[in-house]
């Protein structure tokens, strides 16, 4: 399994990933939490949290997720389902990532997002291809 530092390498070498900030909160078998301070990069207009920038989080750490299990070295998105509540005006955001099942190759993700007053902003679900060592 990784850590911390590890995960931050892992979104350093992605293009888009690599210009966010975030601390590891925990990283457990099938579990990532990151907090992320809600910075300009993310903002739209309205003073609120880019959608995308939402899915982009919660996709990568989603998977990741996936990635805490041993013996799997990499794994890509098959689907991706974000319902957004309620728009993230405050900050720092929460991003709470956990595999509610996970096969040879396909694991099956829940990504719950909380704004800065803790109130719970999106809720994702992703499936995973897994690639095994």
């Amino acid at each position: 399994m990784f850590d911390g530092s590890d995960l931050k390498n892992l979104f350093s070498l992605d293009g888009f990933l690599k210009t966010i900030q975030f601390e590891p909160e925990y990283i457990r078998e099938g579990e990532i939490s990151i907090i992320v301070p809600l910075r300009n990069n993310l903002l739209r207009i309205g003073e609120i949290m880019n959608g995308g920038a939402v899915m982009a989080i919660s996709d990568a750490i989603g998977g990741l997720s996936a990635m805490t299990y041993p013996g799997i070295v990499n794994q890509v998105t098959v689907s991706f389902n974000t319902e957004f509540m309620r728009p993230i005006a405050k900050g720092p955001v929460r991003f709470i990532s956990r595999v509610d099942r996970i096969g040879k190759s396909i694991a099956y993700v829940e990504v719950l997002v909380y704004d800065g007053e803790n109130l719970l902003s999106s809720k994702s679900t992703g499936v995973y291809f897994l690639y095994r060592s």
